[in-house]
């Protein structure tokens, strides 16, 4: 089920708006043209697409042919250097699906994860939201073609502003989301984030791990420029202590996070994180 938030972000859940994701690039044969994406975040509602999104990701994330090609197992599990199945085997395994209760994925994602959420996650809830209207067109027709829709809800939303009320969900998971967001809204995505999981409830992270003096990866300077230039706040997440992070947006929020899992990949280049939240 597809929704679009056509109205500034509540605390009360939405209702669902269908034939909305065609009309986004109905005058350009590719998606989302650049100059529309530039007014519709000019528009300042709370579903304009963010500056970082348009300024620095619109060629992977808005244009059609791009989100075509990189939504292909093969070229996905390429861009992080074969690890694609590993991460979302572990992120699945970490979310404890037939306890997780009803879950929130922030922020959809290329490849199979989404299915395989879902597929996983069985009779429980899951709810996908995300800001560009093509993204969650894409998950549909991957959850519609393997039969997975029915109890899958996808929903128009800035990760920044979730439209939920507090403690709404029993477990929330990012894929490699936050690198990906500067740092004042990777701060707001996750503050969002403990704020909709209940206490007793988990968040699971999957994300680049921090940076190391001994991972080629970070050791080689040219390596570093080129991860900037094509990923350019992941530098700044390469540098933040995650888990100080989450304890700070656990105190804007009256929760804490105790971390219960750690799993590492590629030498630690990848991590997925499972942290349990708690009412202070």
């Amino acid at each position: 089920m597809y929704e679009d938030r056509s109205e500034p972000a509540v605390p009360a859940i939405p209702a669902p708006l269908f034939n909305t994701v065609p009309q986004q690039g109905k005058n350009w044969p590719y998606g989302i043209p650049p100059r529309r994406v530039a007014m519709d975040t000019a528009a300042g509602d709370a579903l304009a697409l963010p500056d970082y999104l348009v300024k620095h990701y619109w060629w992977a994330y808005l244009w059609r042919p791009a989100v075509w090609f990189f939504d292909h197992q093969p070229i996905i599990n390429t861009i992080v250097f074969g690890q694609y199945r590993k991460l979302t085997e572990n992120t699945v395994r970490l979310l404890h699906p037939s306890q997780a209760g009803s879950t929130l994925m922030i922020a959809s994602a290329y490849g199979n994860v989404i299915t395989k959420a879902a597929k996983a996650l069985g009779d429980n809830p899951l709810t996908v939201i995300d800001i560009a209207p093509i993204q969650l067109e894409r998950a549909q027709v991957k959850l519609e073609k393997l039969g997975l829709d029915g109890n899958v809800t996808l929903t128009r939303m800035n990760a920044e502003s979730l439209a939920y009320p507090g403690d709404h969900f029993d477990t929330a998971f990012m894929f490699l989301l936050l690198h990906e967001l500067p740092v004042p809204s990777r701060r707001k995505a996750l503050i969002e984030a403990l704020r909709v999981v209940r206490p007793g409830g988990s968040l699971v992270l999957a994300e680049y791990g921090g940076f190391t003096k001994s991972h080629p990866f970070h050791r080689v300077p040219l390596l570093r420029w080129i991860f900037g230039k094509a990923e350019p706040f992941l530098p700044s997440l390469w540098h933040t202590d995650l888990d100080a992070l989450l304890t700070e947006c656990g105190e804007v929020t009256g929760k804490r996070v105790v971390c219960e899992d750690k799993v590492w990949m590629l030498g630690g280049f990848y991590r997925v994180w499972r942290y349990r939240v708690e009412q202070v």
